[in-house]
């Protein structure tokens, strides 16, 4: 009899990396750190999110194709205890993919780093014939994007999604906590996501003690 797969799947940012990947931009920090902040606290969309991210990226001069993705392949902090979690989860036998919506060079530099086995990318990087960014486009407008990737990759792998193991932090994980049943949430403090959670743990290094 074939063994039945395991999957697990984990969000980026506060998941399995630290959310400092914008400190690029120097100057433009505090910028960065008030569109994040107003995100955050639902005052704008992760449409408006990205356009105020495109104005400011585009200010400082550096907003290349090269440079972008040079930065991120080399500045995407994994958090304590992530290789560790990875390389057991890999004995376990667990295939493991990134599912974010974070931008892509940052989740492909993640995916290589740990030798994942995939990831499905909520924002894009467009850039104009000179190379330089043009803006950022997202599939994220909503709890949705999660939900509709996990089961994709469910139909990929033909597995049952209640089958799936999700691991994330924030509102817009709520939507792949729905859809698998199986949801870890790593220290959130999102009251509408700890509610529907399986299980819940403060570190990753906890996650081995269930699985």
């Amino acid at each position: 009899m074939e063994d039945k797969k395991k999957i697990i799947c984990f969000d980026a940012n506060g998941t399995i990396i630290d959310e400092d990947t914008w400190a690029m931009f120097g100057d433009n920090k505090e910028e960065i750190d008030d569109a994040l902040a107003d995100y955050g606290d639902k005052k704008i969309s992760i449409a408006e999110l990205w356009d105020k991210m495109t104005q400011i990226f585009r200010s400082t001069g550096m907003a290349t194709a090269d440079f972008i993705y040079e930065y991120w392949r080399n500045n995407c902090n994994l958090k304590n205890g992530a290789e560790d979690l990875i390389d057991y989860l890999k004995k376990k036998g667990y295939k493991i993919y990134l599912i974010s919506c974070s931008i892509e060079p940052c989740l492909k530099s993640i995916t290589e780093a740990l030798s994942l086995d995939g990831f499905f990318a909520g924002s894009h990087l467009v850039f104009d014939a000179n190379g330089e960014l043009e803006r950022i486009e997202s599939e994220c407008s909503d709890k949705l994007f999660k939900e509709k990737k996990i089961k994709e990759l469910a139909k990929t792998e033909n597995v049952d999604v209640r089958e799936i193991i999700f691991v994330g932090d924030g509102y817009n994980d709520i939507g792949a906590f729905e859809a698998t049943g199986k949801g870890i949430a790593i220290n959130s403090d999102i009251p509408d996501l700890l509610a529907i959670s399986w299980k819940q743990v403060r570190e990753l290094s906890e996650i081995k003690d269930i699985l």
